[in-house]
C-alpha cells in the first residue's frame, strides 16, 4: 500500500503531472499522425509517381543544360575529360529516369500524366550524349598523344643545336595550346620554315635527320585530330541545346497537368485535416489545464526552495539572526529540508568559530612569511611558482615582476645552480637531495641558497644573506694564517739569532788574535758587518712575530700623533699634504710609544707611495666601543681584494720595482697584535685605502 507521505512528495506529484501531460500529448500526436497518414495514402497513388518522374526529368534537363552551357568553356580552357564524364553521368540519369517512368505492375498511367513526349526526348538526349562522350574521349586521347610527344621532346636531346631546338620547342608548345585550325596552320608553316633548310640537302654541319623531327610531327598531327574532334563536340552540344529546351518545355507542360489533378485531391484532404484540427484543439485544452495545476504546484515548491536558499546564503554570510524559513506545503522533501536546515544552522555556527580561529592563524603565518629575514619560494612539480616572499626576490637579484617566473628562469641570476637539476614543464629535473651553495654578487653580497625536493615533486628554495658571516669566516681564516706565519717567523728568527750569536762570538775571539794582515782584517770586517746585518734582520723578524721585547705604558694617542706632525710631513714629501682628525676625550691606551710611532710612520710612507701625483693623507683618531681606532686614509691608487688579503703577510709587496721589502705592514700587524689590538684594511682599485689600528682602552 502506498504511504501518504509518498503521495505528498514532489517525487510523486511532479512525475505524475509530467507523465499525464506526456500521455495527452502522445495521444494527440497519434491522432494527428493517423489523420495525416490517411491523407498521405489518398495522395500517394497519384503524386508519388508523378512527382518522382518530374523531379528526375527536371534533374536530367538541368544536367543537360549545364553540360551544354559549360562544354564550350571546357573545350577552350581544359581537357575534354570533364565533357566525357558529364556526358556519361547524363546517360546514367536518363537510363534511371526511363526505368522509373515505366508503369508499375503493368498498370495504366496516372490520369493527366502523358510522358510519351518526355520519353522520346530522353531517348534522343541519351543517343546524342553517348555520341558526345565518344567524341570527348577521342579528343582526350589525341590530347594525351600530343602531351606524350611533348614529354618526349622535353626529355630528349636529339637535336644538338640548342638554339634551334629551343625555337622548335616553343613552336610545338604553342601548337599544343592552340584552339583553332587557323592558328595551328600558322604554327605549322613556321615549323616547316624552320626545319626545311636543315633536311637532307642542307650542309652537314646544320643537317638534321627526319627521325629527330618525328615527335614534333606527332604533336601537330595529334593537335589537328584533337581540334577536329572538338568541332564535332561543339556540333553535338548545339544539338543537345535544342533537345534540352524541348525537354524543359515538355516538363513544364506535364507539371501543370499534374498540379490540376492534385488540386482536386487537396480539397478532400483539407476536410480531413479540419477534423483533425478539432481533435487537437480539445486535447490542447486538456494539456493546458493540467499544465496550470502543475505550474501552481511548482511555484509553491519554488517559493519554499527560495526561502531555504535565502536562509542558507544568510548562514554562509555569517549572519547570526537567521531563523528557519516558513513553508505551508505538504511536500515531504521540503519538510525534511527544513529539519536539515535547523541542524545545518547549528553546524555553521560551530564552523564559523573554527574559521575565525583559522583565519587568525593564517594572518599570523602570512605576516611571518612576508617579514622573514630569510627568503623562501615554493614551486610545483613543473617548476611553476606557487608563492614566495619579497625577501627571496631581493636576495636572488630580481624585482617584483619575478613572482610569475618559472623556476629555471627565476634562478638565472645564480650561475652556480645547474638548470638541469630543476623541474620544468616537460622535465622533472635531476634534483634528489638537498643542495646548498653560495653566490657572491658583484656588489660583494654573499647569499646562501638551499634547494630541496618536496614529497609531491615540488621544490622549496631558501635564501639568506650571509655576507657578515662570510666576512667573519674570511677574517678568521686570515688571522689564523697570519698567526701561523708569525709563529714560523719567530721560530726562524730565533734560530737565525742563535746562529748569528755563534758567529759573532767566534768572530770576537778571532779579532783578539794578532798577526792578521790587512787583507785578513778586511775579511773579518766584512764578516762583522754581515753578522750585524743578520742580527738586525733577526730583530725585525722578532718584531713581525710579535715576540720582540716591548715596553708598554699609558699613552694619550692624540698627544703622540700631534707631536709626530713635523716628522710625518718631512717623511711624506712635498707633493702630499697631512691632515688630522683627532677626537677629544680619548681614553688612555697601554702601548709602546716608539713602536706606535714607527707603525704610523710606515703607514704614512705607504700612503704617500700610493699617491705618486700627490694628495691628502688623513690621520683620524676616534673612540670605539672597546677603545681607540687610529685610521690612516689616502685617496691613492687603492688595492685589489687579493692584495688586501695578503697585505699583512711578511715579504709581500706591490712595489717590487721600487725596492719594497714587504715588511712594513707585517711589522705594524705584529706590534698591534702584541699590544692586544687588531688591524684592518678597506680599499678598492682607484678609490684609495683606509688602514685602521684598533687598540683596547
Amino acid at each position: 500500500m502506498i504511504s501518504r507521505p509518498f503521495l505528498s512528495s514532489i517525487a510523486f506529484r511532479l512525475p505524475f503531472a509530467i507523465a499525464f501531460i506526456c500521455v495527452l500529448v502522445f495521444s494527440l500526436a497519434t491522432i494527428a499522425v493517423y489523420g495525416l497518414q490517411r491523407a498521405r495514402q489518398e495522395m500517394a497513388a497519384y503524386g508519388l509517381q508523378a512527382f518522382s518522374s518530374l523531379a528526375k526529368a527536371s534533374l536530367v534537363s538541368r544536367q543537360v543544360s549545364d553540360l551544354v552551357s559549360s562544354a564550350p568553356f571546357l573545350m577552350n580552357a581544359t581537357s575534354p575529360y570533364r565533357v566525357s564524364s558529364e556526358s556519361r553521368s547524363v546517360v546514367v540519369q536518363v537510363d534511371t529516369l526511363l526505368r522509373a517512368m515505366q508503369p508499375e505492375n503493368d498498370g495504366a498511367a496516372v490520369k493527366g500524366f502523358a510522358s510519351s513526349r518526355i520519353v522520346e526526348l530522353l531517348e534522343t538526349i541519351r543517343t546524342q550524349t553517348t555520341a558526345l562522350a565518344g567524341d570527348a574521349e577521342s579528343a582526350q586521347q589525341h590530347k594525351a598523344e600530343a602531351a606524350a610527344a611533348l614529354g618526349e621532346i622535353a626529355t630528349g636531346s636529339g637535336i644538338p643545336d640548342a638554339d634551334f631546338r629551343g625555337r622548335l620547342n616553343a613552336v610545338v608548345q604553342s601548337a599544343s595550346n592552340s584552339d583553332s585550325l587557323f592558328q595551328l596552320g600558322e604554327l605549322r608553316r613556321r615549323y616547316v620554315s624552320e626545319t626545311a633548310p636543315r633536311l637532307e640537302p642542307a650542309a652537314p654541319d646544320i643537317r638534321i635527320a627526319a627521325a629527330e623531327l618525328a615527335p614534333y610531327e606527332r604533336v601537330f598531327e595529334a593537335q589537328t585530330r584533337y581540334l577536329l574532334e572538338m568541332f564535332a563536340i561543339r556540333a553535338a552540344v548545339s544539338r543537345l541545346h535544342t533537345v534540352s529546351r524541348d525537354l524543359s518545355h515538355a516538363t513544364e507542360t506535364q507539371s501543370e497537368a499534374v498540379a490540376r489533378g492534385l488540386s482536386d485531391d487537396l480539397v478532400s484532404t483539407s476536410d480531413a485535416l479540419s477534423r483533425i484540427l478539432v481533435i487537437v484543439a480539445v486535447a490542447s485544452l486538456l494539456v493546458l489545464a493540467m499544465a496550470v495545476v502543475s505550474i501552481r504546484s511548482v511555484m509553491r515548491v519554488s517559493r519554499g526552495i527560495v526561502a531555504l536558499s535565502n536562509g542558507m546564503n544568510a548562514l554562509a554570510e555569517g549572519r547570526k539572526d537567521v531563523d528557519a524559513p516558513r513553508y505551508d506545503g505538504t511536500e515531504t522533501e521540503l519538510v525534511r529540508l527544513l529539519e536539515a536546515f535547523r541542524a545545518f544552522r547549528e553546524s555553521v555556527e560551530r564552523v564559523t568559530r573554527l574559521r575565525r580561529t583559522a583565519e587568525a592563524a593564517a594572518r599570523t603565518i602570512r605576516s611571518t612569511f612576508r617579514s622573514m629575514n630569510e627568503g623562501i619560494a615554493l614551486f610545483d612539480a613543473r617548476g611553476r611558482p606557487i608563492t614566495m616572499n619579497r625577501r627571496v626576490i631581493e636576495l636572488v637579484g630580481w624585482s617584483g615582476s619575478a613572482r610569475k617566473l618559472p623556476l629555471r628562469s627565476f634562478v638565472t641570476p645564480l650561475p652556480e645552480i645547474d638548470p638541469a637539476l630543476l623541474p620544468a614543464e616537460n622535465d622533472a629535473g635531476l634534483l634528489s637531495d638537498r643542495s646548498v651553495l653560495r653566490h657572491r654578487s658583484d656588489a660583494g653580497r654573499v647569499t646562501e641558497v638551499s634547494i630541496s625536493r618536496q614529497p609531491d615533486g615540488g621544490v622549496v628554495l631558501l635564501a639568506r644573506d650571509i655576507t657578515d658571516m662570510d666576512r667573519q669566516e674570511a677574517e678568521a681564516a686570515k688571522i689564523q694564517r697570519l698567526d701561523g706565519i708569525m709563529r714560523m717567523t719567530h721560530q726562524v728568527s730565533h734560530e737565525v739569532g742563535n746562529m748569528i750569536g755563534i758567529i759573532t762570538g767566534s768572530l770576537g775571539l778571532l779579532e783578539r788574535e794578532t798577526g792578521f794582515n790587512d787583507r785578513q782584517k778586511r775579511h773579518l770586517a766584512r764578516i762583522r758587518k754581515a753578522a750585524d746585518r743578520g742580527r738586525s734582520l733577526a730583530g725585525s723578524m722578532l718584531s713581525i712575530g710579535s715576540q720582540q721585547p716591548i715596553h708598554p705604558g699609558p699613552v694619550e694617542i692624540g698627544v703622540v700623533l700631534r707631536g709626530m706632525a713635523d716628522v710625518l710631513e718631512i717623511a711624506i714629501g712635498e707633493k702630499c699634504r697631512l691632515a688630522f682628525d683627532i677626537a677629544d676625550d680619548l681614553p688612555t691606551v697601554l702601548i709602546d710609544t716608539a713602536l706606535f710611532e714607527q707603525s704610523v710612520l710606515n703607514l704614512c710612507l705607504n700612503a704617500a707611495a700610493a699617491m705618486p701625483a700627490g694628495g691628502t693623507i688623513l690621520i683620524r683618531c676616534a673612540r670605539n666601543e672597546a677603545g681607540v681606532t687610529v685610521s690612516v686614509i689616502d685617496d691613492g691608487i687603492g688595492m685589489s681584494a687579493e692584495a688586501i688579503d695578503k697585505a699583512f703577510e711578511p715579504y709581500f709587496t706591490t712595489r717590487d720595482a721600487e725596492g719594497g721589502a714587504g715588511l712594513g705592514l707585517a711589522v705594524v700587524y705584529g706590534f698591534v697584535r702584541q699590544s692586544g689590538g687588531d688591524a684592518r684594511i678597506a680599499s678598492a682599485p682607484g678609490k684609495g685605502t683606509i688602514v685602521e689600528l684598533l687598540f683596547p682602552a
